[in-house]
């Protein structure tokens, strides 16, 4: 209920008596309604009423999932009214004049097609909901705190695993396989596994390529738990590890250390970025670096605020940031080190516990 009176206390300042919510992530953070599918549901918030408008495909599970003291479950009879005719019939009972719509989430075409039925005023706003949040409560903390044990403790169990011979893809999957045994719901995003000269691709997908001895590897994947994400890197060497391999590994560690000591609630976002982004400009490696340092996460993998350049977010007890500093070398190989860190009123909690040194295997 909490949220919910947070999301109206924004309709004043922007001008509006209602808001449509299309986000699914957001949905789910107004009335407990989840789903990975896009355009399952719709939420009409309204000064006094929350409506949940699905169809007959997720008309039970809505009622399952919602929070019933809250938002009403409307499933649309899409045979004898169209979604439009269903906003409106819910509008005209709660005397809405000014309809605020997410102008992010809807697809153009969704939109334009839903608009000319419309018989009220419609505005576009953006972030409306994804300000609130922003800061974790306790429970969401939780949720990812203990996404993040998942995720070290699937890493544990696949590093015996690893040794020239075995394809990025059988690995990968390995990893998967021990993050649902372990208890996650799910893959926080495609698991991002890449060896040798293609660990240079920060979001290198993982291919047949066999592991060999010397190669660089990086592996960035997450856990799931009630929706909530965790999102950790760790880069390895197979065998034993160049001069070049372990510089470049002390640079990106050192780096990804000076970004955590710069994360401190009251700072903008683009300072931790900053300070990284001078650091590695300085060495012999900076023209390799990546853009950026890290990002919020939550019930999605990225969201806003960014640790960028121009980022002027204040930094509050909270937060949940990513640290995320690499080098990718083309033709070569790349490293990238990332943590999940709790943004707190004395410094920060660091959610991952699995080691950072190099490791070889």
């Amino acid at each position: 209920m909490k949220r919910i009176q947070q999301a109206r206390k924004q309709f004043f300042p922007q001008g509006i008596d209602g808001l449509l919510v299309a986000s699914m992530a957001n949905i789910r953070y107004l009335s407990g309604f989840a789903s990975e599918e896009r355009n399952v549901a719709l939420l009409l918030l309204t000064q006094d009423k929350q409506y949940l408008i699905t169809d007959y495909r997720f008309g039970e599970q809505a009622e399952e999932q919602c929070h019933s003291t809250t938002t009403d479950v409307v499933v649309r009879d899409r045979a004898r009214e169209s979604l439009g005719q269903l906003i409106n019939r819910i509008a005209s009972n709660e005397n809405l004049k000014r309809l605020g719509f997410e102008q992010h989430h809807f697809m153009h075409g969704q939109w334009l097609a839903l608009e000319q039925e419309l018989t009220m005023e419609t505005k576009p706003v953006a972030d409306v909901i994804e300000r609130l949040r922003r800061i974790k409560d306790s429970a969401e903390q939780n949720d990812i705190r203990e996404a993040a044990r998942i995720g070290d403790q699937a890493l544990e169990l696949l590093l015996p695993k690893l040794r020239p011979g075995v394809t990025e893809r059988e690995a990968a999957l390995m990893l998967e396989s021990s993050l649902m045994q372990l208890g996650s719901e799910g893959l926080a995003f495609p698991t991002i596994f890449a060896s040798g000269p293609r660990s240079a691709r920060p979001h290198g997908m993982p291919s047949k390529r066999i592991l060999q001895s010397g190669d660089l590897l990086t592996i960035d994947f997450g856990a799931v738990v009630n929706g909530y994400r965790s999102d950790m890197t760790r880069s390895f060497v197979i065998g034993r590890a160049s001069a070049q391999q372990r510089e470049v590994y002390a640079l990106v560690q050192e780096a990804q250390q000076l970004g955590l000591d710069a994360v401190i609630s009251g700072t903008t976002c683009s300072e931790p970025a900053d300070i990284v982004s001078r650091f590695l400009c300085d060495s012999p490696y900076g023209r390799f670096a990546g853009d950026g340092l890290g990002h919020a996460l939550g019930l999605e993998t990225h969201e806003k605020p960014y640790f960028a350049a121009g980022d002027d977010t204040v930094l509050e007890p909270g937060f949940v940031m990513t640290v995320e500093p690499g080098i990718y070398i083309p033709g070569w190989g790349g490293v990238r080190i990332e943590d999940d860190v709790l943004v707190t009123a004395s410094g920060i909690e660091v959610l991952n516990s699995f080691p950072k040194e190099l490791i070889e295997l």
